[in-house]
């Protein structure tokens, strides 16, 4: 929740405090997207050869030290070295703890069960934390931001500091490789994964109110209803089908000419309907690994998940210009696609792939 909170802050703060353009601090989110990839084909190295707690420990400690010093009066090119550390950080720390420790914690079984409800919490985070960054953009509440932040991150060490992992030697692996990195053979879902973040993120973008994401959480909550309630068992095609239906209502209100009014229950259908497709998509990119390739499925999707969401939420910020009916239009038009795109490739791609 560390990073998202800060989310919504970036813009504001960058243009008053650092004296750079809309367009400058909308950069910024693109140089956390690289982070995102840099410990990429050395994560297994490390966290086959150093305790999995370590890393995550470190990782939070240097998360949270780069956003802390981000906030400072730094030169620009000091504020992009902070973003991208971030980005990386952030990335290590979701795979050391989404993709290993869940892992090892967690019985056979129940893994599947675990990592849904891990990034379903992930989710979440996302709804809360920039509802909060939202309202600390003042300048005089700016330094509560910093130690909610703060508090974050030592609540994460805490927690993970009371796991208890099963002993393991260090293992003398490649210190270059795709294991908890990427998929391979998994194109067709990332595709289709996608532009759904991206809309989420424009639709943020051009929303910056804390109502905005305290309705997104509703339509959270009403998709995870949902799907233990109805789509658990029903056909593999009617969560995304209807997550994808439920985004096209969500733009097709916000086009109506009195859009302002259309904002809670597009929310509410934007977050619905992401977390349909979103849960979805996560399920079948484990179905589709084999049994060793979990932790990299897992983070295939996070990597996805979040570098989607930063771009959707960088191009307002540098085509700030452009008509917000634009933005609306071209979602719209995204989501008609992915939808036939499912229906008529990805469907049938996954019934061929799918190995559980």
């Amino acid at each position: 929740m560390l990073v998202y909170m800060l989310m919504p802050f970036w813009p504001s703060f960058l243009e008053r405090e650092g004296e750079m353009s809309l367009q400058q601090s909308g950069l910024t989110m693109l140089i956390f997207c690289i982070g995102l990839f840099i410990p990429g084909c050395v994560s297994s190295y490390l966290l086959d050869r150093y305790p999995r707690k370590k890393v995550c420990f470190r990782s939070i400690l240097i998360l949270l030290v780069v956003s802390l010093l981000s906030t400072l009066h730094i030169p620009v090119w000091a504020v992009a070295l902070c973003r991208l550390v971030q980005g990386a950080a952030f990335a290590l720390f979701h795979t050391a703890l989404g993709s290993t420790i869940l892992i090892d914690i967690t019985v056979s079984e129940r893994r599947d069960v675990a990592a849904y409800i891990y990034f379903w919490v992930c989710r979440f985070a996302f709804a809360v934390g920039p509802a909060l960054g939202i309202l600390a953009r003042q300048p005089e509440l700016w330094q509560y931001l910093k130690y909610l932040s703060s508090a974050c991150a030592f609540v994460a060490v805490y927690l993970i500091a009371r796991l208890e992992l099963p002993f393991r030697s260090p293992l003398r692996t490649k210190v270059f490789s795709t294991d908890r990195f990427w998929l391979r053979h998994s194109v067709p879902l990332v595709i289709l994964l996608f532009p759904v973040p991206m809309v989420m993120g424009m639709e943020m973008a051009l929303n910056m109110h804390p109502q905005f994401f305290l309705y997104l959480l509703l339509g959270f909550v009403v998709s995870i209803t949902l799907h233990f309630m109805v789509f658990y068992r029903a056909d593999v095609r009617a969560e995304i089908v209807t997550g994808f239906i439920a985004l096209a209502c969500a733009f097709l209100l916000l086009l109506n000419q009195d859009a302002e009014k259309m904002v809670i229950v597009a929310s509410c259908l934007t977050g619905y309907g992401v977390g349909n497709v979103t849960g979805r998509v996560l399920s079948f990119l484990t179905a589709v690994s084999k049994h060793t390739e979990r932790g990299s499925a897992q983070v295939t999707y996070k990597l996805v998940f979040e570098t989607s969401l930063c771009v959707g939420f960088f191009l307002p910020c540098i085509f700030n210009d452009v008509d917000t009916l634009v933005y609306y239009s071209v979602a719209l038009a995204l989501m008609v696609c992915g939808l036939a795109f499912y229906q008529l490739y990805v469907h049938k791609w996954f019934l061929r792939n799918t190995k559980r």
